[in-house]
């Protein structure tokens, strides 16, 4: 019967790696409450790195007060101890947290900001620490302007994906200045999917970025009004690129 006993390993005994391949199945309510109190071991795991490679506080963002939400991104982020692969939040309110997160994060390859008030002066700031994103979302981020995308094109050279959509209001009576183009099409030219949608943008600014972003194989421009650009053109000159452009088309002969 001992012999037995000793083939199998108590749930407590298992290898922290182990552990944490089984708990990052579990919510993020059930990591940080319901797995500590079990035992010393599986406490240990929750609150070190190997559950904290891809956190995912989008949902919780949108319910959270900004202060309840910076205080929770300090813990996690700090418990990754520089592991954190992949951030998805929501509702950035402070440069603040963003300089933490760059500071603590420098393996990330996915970073997702959606909806974020953080300051074009502080993404130039901390880009280089930056330079492993693959993946960037800086949707419906008003403040970001053409310094923080140079920066980023600067030292994100793996970078692949940019979502840059906006909120028509954030927009509305602005006029889209040619060096965000600029910043784009001449830092980024790995650049493979590239979301532009609702912006004040030109067809100047887009062929700037067709004619430069050469690996280019999406490329969203949805509800740019002032962009006008004809279907045929497009096929002939990018037969590999998948355009979606929900804009007003031009007959070919202005080309």
């Amino acid at each position: 019967m001992e012999e037995e006993q000793s083939e199998f390993r108590r749930w407590d005994q298992l290898h922290p790696d182990l552990l944490g391949l089984i708990f990052i199945n579990l919510s993020l309510q059930e990591l940080l409450t319901v797995i500590p109190p079990v035992c010393k071991s599986w406490s240990k795991v929750v609150r070190g790195p190997h559950c904290w490679q891809d956190i995912d506080l989008f949902q919780w963002s949108i319910r959270w007060k900004p202060h309840q939400l910076d205080r929770m991104l300090r813990m996690l982020v700090t418990r990754s101890s520089g592991s954190l692969c992949s951030l998805h939040v929501a509702g950035l309110r402070n440069d603040s947290i963003f300089s933490f997160i760059t500071e603590n994060a420098v393996s990330l390859q996915v970073l997702r900001l959606s909806g974020s008030l953080i300051s074009d002066s502080i993404v130039k700031q901390t880009a280089q620490r930056l330079s492993t994103l693959t993946f960037l979302d800086l949707t419906c981020c008003p403040k970001i302007g053409a310094q923080a995308l140079e920066a980023i094109g600067k030292y994100c050279k793996l970078l692949e994906t940019l979502c840059r959509d906006m909120m028509f209001l954030d927009v509305l009576g602005k006029v889209e200045v040619e060096d965000k183009a600029n910043a784009i099409a001449g830092t980024m030219p790995r650049l493979k999917h590239l979301d532009l949608g609702f912006h004040l943008i030109s067809t100047e600014f887009v062929l700037n970025i067709l004619s430069r972003c050469h690996q280019l194989e999406r490329l969203i421009i949805n509800v740019c009004v002032s962009v006008k650009l004809d279907r045929n053109f497009l096929t002939e000159a990018y037969p590999n690129l998948e355009i979606s452009l929900m804009t007003p088309v031009l007959s070919s002969d202005i080309f």
